[in-house]
């Protein structure tokens, strides 16, 4: 058998191989072989173990598992980049169309919006149905009038060029003002609710549409 001629050939290398003169015997030998393949095979047990505590590298096999193993990552669910004022969804705006009292011009509302009137001071435009339908209340309103004849033109907010021409935009409560300079020098304050959920280009884009007539007046206080 190829054990025991191995058993054999460890017995003789260890150096205890009979001499010429002497009878062999074989269980002995064969004794011999298996002492000395047992301390082979603890040595090398021994060295895994002292190279792992000496911090040597060692391979390992690794078994992966029959079925992969799903990771979950809470809180990484519903995140927006660019999430409107107040967490609240953009009303995009649309052409407008119709008659718009004397005073101030718009060429666009936003969608739903309509123009409830206006006089010299003010453009108002609300909701469509809205119960509120005096022009003089600007509450939950879209507003567009010229900067009051005694307030000084703002030099702070986030910059909001509107037609290449200065502008801030600020928020105050619940009301979002875009303040901006015409060619002429006179600068526009519009207002309009968070609710619409306008961002910059929004603002700036519905201003940009914006006219102011002739008869147009800026109020004081």
């Amino acid at each position: 058998m190829n054990t025991v001629k191995d058993l054999l050939e460890l017995a003789l290398a260890d150096g205890h191989g009979p001499r010429s003169d002497q009878i062999v015997d074989a269980a002995a030998d064969v004794a011999r072989g298996r002492r000395r393949l047992r301390r082979r095979r603890l040595a090398s047990v021994g060295g895994v173990a002292v190279a792992a505590a000496a911090g040597v590298s060692v391979p390992l096999i690794v078994l992966a598992p029959a079925h992969p193993v799903a990771t979950e990552h809470p809180g990484k669910q519903g995140v927006s980049l660019s999430p409107a004022p107040q967490g609240k969804q953009s009303i995009r705006l649309v052409a407008f169309t119709g008659d718009q009292p004397p005073g101030y011009q718009v060429a666009d509302v936003p969608r739903g919006w309509v123009v409830q009137g206006g006089t010299p001071y003010a453009l108002v435009i609300a909701p469509q149905g809205d119960p509120d339908t005096n022009v003089d209340s600007f509450t939950g309103k879209l507003v567009v009038m010229l900067l009051s004849s005694d307030a000084s033109p703002p030099s702070s907010g986030t910059s909001v060029p509107v037609n290449g021409m200065r502008g801030f935009l600020d928020t105050q409560g619940d009301t979002q003002i875009l303040i901006f300079q015409r060619p002429d020098g006179r600068w526009v304050d519009i207002q309009a609710p968070t609710s619409l959920g306008w961002d910059a280009d929004t603002f700036a884009q519905f201003a940009s549409g914006v006219q102011v007539l002739g008869n147009a007046q800026p109020s004081r206080g």
